[in-house]
């Protein structure tokens, strides 16, 4: 791996060991961070690298993620956990619904 990355067969993973990636069939993307010199406020810039026949699809709806997370990186998530007996979730955000509980997740 070592030789890829310096020869730019492949690109650096934001975290090498669990970067997250999506996945379609035979096509991957994953999270990757590149270096802007031009920018010392700012060293540094998040991308995608993708690979297979639906590489170009999957980098973009990455590029989506990390757009939408941008301006909302310090915001502090917070999870709540209902019986799933009380309902349909009366909160706004994000809900996982398990036959037991509801998982709701906002920031």
């Amino acid at each position: 791996m070592p030789e890829a990355l310096a020869r730019e067969l492949v690109l650096r993973p934001v975290v090498p060991v669990r970067s997250p990636a999506l996945v379609d069939g035979d096509s991957l993307a994953y999270l990757i961070v590149r270096r802007k010199d031009a920018d010392p406020q700012r060293p540094y810039r998040l991308g995608a690298a993708a690979y297979g026949a639906h590489a170009e699809k999957l980098a973009q709806d990455l590029i989506a993620h990390i757009e939408a997370w941008g301006p909302a990186r310090a915001a502090v998530p917070h999870l709540t956990i209902t019986p799933a007996k009380l309902g349909e979730a009366a909160r706004p955000g994000h809900v996982i619904s398990k036959p037991e509980s509801r998982l709701t997740l906002t920031y």
